[in-house]
């Protein structure tokens, strides 16, 4: 099966009815617009991307099979790369230009399917959509086709990023058509973006104030340290542990309870009142934070470190322990061994799922996957990116 030929529609909705009555067992959907009714293909779903179940859950409501652009390490794996051939998904590297995917995009056009995409280029970890990806206003004015914005509401508290396990709760989902193909012809690409933007921005704390779901789990709190991994009492990184609803730091004992509604709440001192303000004074913190030597040698993990050449399988090549100086990152193995990647030669960094960081240098794919599960990968990423902004502004001449 290819992008050239559709999946069976009786294997759809077999395999669809199957997830469908999963999902119904800790989800409660509901959908108050959907303009793909009737509509018929070629056109183009965006949507805002929270978790993994996002492709599954605009399935469940479009009647067409969708052929889902998707992260190109996922072809890497023989399985999986199967199943996605078999759905007609189309690979991209994030956060790279990549002529295939486009070719391939306009080959789906050219067959009548409906193509699906996440325009923020990765899931977003707060619930707070993330900056759409500018080169997806110029596919839209170059595909000239129906354009249908999904706002999936309720997905980042049913499933947060950072999360493991689902939390029973209500999902809404609305199918908007923003454009038919005519319309799009007399727009400017800066338009398109920015109605894009405007069309797919959610904030789910923001309309959680108005809906006040509950979403339940023993664990609502479990794993919260991959996202917020700095202190806001003591200011120290890597010390907070989370326990069922309960966030508290290590080091100094700050402590807060995480609700089922996504509040903090707090007997003594609370400093936000939800993990999305949390992150932004993180960054800010990142931001002001004077990183020496000394600092960044206390900071390490377990990994393990992956290739993969031509896009092949990936291979192994060491387990280790993961360091970082101003320049570059540096894997330590127990044999003496060591590998070490200059910040300057990495592109397309990029977390998948949670735990694994991806990156290209030149066409090979490097994978530094935490073993620790309550590693933080998005505080590794974060770190990388602030030295590596630093170091261009050191190397700028003055």
């Amino acid at each position: 099966m290819s992008i050239e030929k559709k999946p069976n529609k009786w294997v759809k909705h077999l395999l669809l009815s199957a997830i469908r009555l999963h999902l119904h067992r800790i989800t409660t959907f509901h959908v108050t617009q959907n303009d793909t009714k009737d509509l018929k293909p070629p056109y183009l779903i965006v949507s805002n991307h929270v978790n993994n179940w996002d492709p599954l859950y605009i399935n469940l409501f479009v009647d067409e099979p969708i052929a889902f652009v998707a992260g190109e390490p996922l072809f890497r794996n023989p399985l999986l790369k199967k199943i996605l051939n078999y759905t007609g998904a189309i690979p991209k590297t994030k956060f790279k230009n990549n002529t295939s995917t486009i070719r391939n995009v306009l080959k789906a056009k050219q067959h009548n399917r409906v193509i699906g995409l996440f325009p923020e280029g990765g899931r977003n970890w707060d619930g707070v959509t993330e900056p759409i990806i500018y080169s997806t206003a110029k596919l839209v004015k170059l595909l000239k086709i129906p354009v249908v914005a999904v706002q999936i509401k309720g997905g980042y508290l049913t499933h947060p990023r950072w999360g493991d396990g689902g939390r029973k709760g209500t999902i809404e989902l609305s199918f908007n058509k923003i454009w038919d193909a005519e319309d799009i012809a007399d727009l400017s690409v800066s338009t398109i973006h920015e109605q894009l933007t405007k069309s797919l921005y959610h904030d789910e704390m923001n309309w959680q104030k108005n809906k006040s779901y509950s979403y339940h789990s023993k664990y609502i709190a479990h794993y919260l340290e991959r996202l917020l991994f700095t202190c806001p009492s003591c200011h120290t990184i890597g010390n907070m542990r989370s326990d069922h609803d309960t966030f508290k730091c290590d080091n100094c004992n700050y402590q807060v309870h995480l609700t089922e509604q996504g509040y903090f709440h707090s007997d003594g001192a609370l400093y936000f009142a939800t993990p999305f303000e949390w992150k932004q004074w993180q960054q800010q913190h990142l931001d002001q934070l004077s990183l020496t030597t000394d600092t960044l040698s206390e900071i390490q993990e377990r990994v393990e470190f992956y290739q993969s050449i031509e896009q092949k399988p990936l291979k192994k090549v060491m387990k280790g322990t993961i360091r970082l100086d101003h320049e570059q990152i540096h894997i330590y193995s127990a044999d003496g061994s060591s590998k070490s990647l200059s910040f300057e030669d990495m592109e397309g960094i990029n977390i998948l799922f949670h735990h694994k960081l991806d990156f290209f240098v030149n066409d090979t794919l490097f994978r530094i996957t935490f073993t620790n599960p309550r590693a933080s990968a998005y505080m590794w990423i974060q770190l990388i990116q602030h030295l590596k902004a630093r170091l261009a502004i050191k190397e700028q001449p003055s």
